[in-house]
């Protein structure tokens, strides 16, 4: 598995190769100068935070770069195969109600789910949900499509997609996990960290990528 210094320093190397810096390379693709800068890789809170497919597709189209190549020594764990099938399921929202009480509507999965592509299966098996609305401003965007694999190991700063026994599909930054259950950060402001008992959760999956 990669890990997130891994994917930033392949941006920096990608750059320095094209005789750019990373503000030059992110300019050269259509993105925003400051997608790459040092201060977008990690959080005010210092958790993580990844290049969105979508940006590194961008960077290699620009330079005319495949996948194996703008990840090095560490493209034996990249599969650059044409795509793997993956379901969109559904949909995601952030302000749910962990708690299980309030007037929303569970999430309907939709049937049968619809298969979009990825090109990497390291984490097999992948399923995707859409993000819908702007509760996840400024993370995620209305339109956004996330990449969860419920195989994945989770560990605290983690982004992770929680389904609760109560149908509620919620997107959440993982805090802590203990024999009593969970604790999360929100990823809006407007709205609360949440402590949820095990017995209320279904799964919890790792995002592993969102296109952007």
């Amino acid at each position: 598995m990669l890990a997130h210094e891994e994917v930033w320093e392949a941006i920096d190397t990608l750059a320095e190769r094209n005789g750019l810096s990373p503000s030059g390379l992110a300019r050269r693709s259509g993105l925003d100068p400051t997608t790459f800068n040092k201060s977008k890789r990690y959080a005010a809170d210092g958790r993580p935070r990844w290049p969105s497919t979508e940006s590194i597709a961008k960077i290699l189209r620009a330079t005319n770069t495949n996948v194996g190549d703008f990840f090095g020594n560490n493209s034996r764990r990249v599969d650059t195969s044409p795509g793997m099938a993956v379901p969109l399921l559904g949909e995601a929202h952030a302000g749910l109600d962990l708690a299980g009480v309030g007037d929303q509507e569970p999430i309907m999965l939709p049937r049968p789910a619809r298969i979009i592509t990825f090109p990497d299966s390291r984490y097999e098996p992948l399923y995707a949900l859409s993000v819908v609305g702007d509760s996840m401003l400024p993370l995620y965007r209305n339109g956004d499509v996330l990449f969860v694999a419920p195989n994945a190991a989770c560990s605290a700063g983690d982004r992770v997609v929680v389904k609760l026994r109560s149908s509620e599909i919620v997107v959440k930054v993982l805090k802590s996990q203990g024999e009593d259950g969970y604790a999360f950060h929100a990823v809006s402001d407007d709205h609360a960290d949440i402590a949820v008992a095990s017995d209320h959760v279904e799964w919890v999956a790792r995002i592993v990528y969102a296109t952007q």
